[in-house]
């Protein structure tokens, strides 16, 4: 990821101990029953850097990228068709 998790997920640095509770309670809030929200933001926005594993690690690693707001996190997110209800992984994760 970025510098840090609020960088990505929020677009802010140094965040307080208390504006990183409020931000990961508005984060949860927001998509706890929007897993397609949620996927599509973390795949889709200016930040995500979808190019493929190696690629993905040279971009960042290029420049002053990785000070700069950017994750390929998304490249490992994907939607599974089948309901998980008892917890476990599906057979091909």
């Amino acid at each position: 990821m970025s510098s840090n998790l609020d960088h990505v997920l929020y677009g802010r640095l140094n965040c307080t101990d208390d504006e990183k509770e409020n931000n990961a309670y508005q984060f949860a809030r927001t998509y706890k029953d929007n897993l397609d929200g949620f996927l599509n933001y973390m795949r889709e926005s200016d930040f995500s850097v979808m190019t493929g594993y190696r690629e993905s690690w040279d971009f960042i690693r290029q420049g002053s990228h990785s000070l700069e707001r950017h994750t390929n996190l998304g490249m490992k997110l994907r939607r599974t068709p089948e309901k998980i209800t008892d917890g476990s992984l599906p057979a091909d994760s």
